[in-house]
């Protein structure tokens, strides 16, 4: 009689290595706290700053000095304009009503970027109305003209930016008549509108 076949041992069971976080999971999973986190401590606004607040309207006062924050193109150079037979501090408006320009004094030069010209700007974020004399002609903004010149050009295409400016209040112009562009129409404002003027200014992207 044959021998009786002897089984085959069963092959030891091997524990199975406890599974290990890789660099991968560690880095999900940090991502994923940072974005539950950061947002309510107070990183969030070093990493998104929270918008400049309103301007102090109520310190704009003839005299006194203040920063003004105001958004705009380039081509605003040649689109804005006001017209008012008041003026401030030697500069005045493009014209004196609806019909009659400033007569251009002889001795000026021909070419000083508007320095003693009064333009209307929108300040931001707030939106309210100010009057600035010789905006361009403050050497940042003078700079930003000529780097980004808008003729020929579709004001869309141009980049919008904010100019952040120290300016002083040099008068004030009551009821006068703004328009937006050359070919539009020419709007009344009720009120009395402060008329700055640049100190220094410096230039954000908006």
């Amino acid at each position: 009689m044959a021998p009786a076949a002897r089984k085959k041992p069963r092959p030891k069971r091997v524990a199975e290595p406890i599974p290990v976080a890789s660099g991968w999971f560690w880095f999900a999973a940090a991502l994923v706290a940072a974005m539950v986190v950061i947002p309510f401590s107070p990183i969030s606004n070093w990493i998104s700053p929270k918008a400049p607040e309103n301007h102090n309207v109520a310190e704009w006062q003839v005299g006194k000095t203040a920063k003004v924050r105001v958004t705009l193109i380039t081509a605003d150079f040649g689109l804005l304009s006001c017209a008012a037979e008041t003026e401030a501090d030697g500069a005045h408006c493009a014209s004196k009503s609806e019909t009659e320009v400033w007569p251009a004094d002889p001795s000026q030069p021909l070419d000083d970027n508007k320095a003693s010209l009064i333009q209307p700007f929108r300040t931001w974020p707030d939106n309210q109305l100010i009057l600035i004399a010789g905006l361009w002609a403050e050497p940042n903004m003078a700079l930003r003209l000529h780097r980004e010149p808008s003729a020929g050009v579709d004001s869309k295409k141009l980049s919008r930016f904010t100019a952040e400016c120290e300016v002083k209040f040099i008068g004030q112009i009551a009821q006068p008549k703004l328009r937006w562009n050359p070919g539009g129409p020419w709007q009344p404002e009720g009120s009395t509108v402060i008329v700055a003027r640049p100190i220094s200014c410096t230039i954000d992207e908006a």
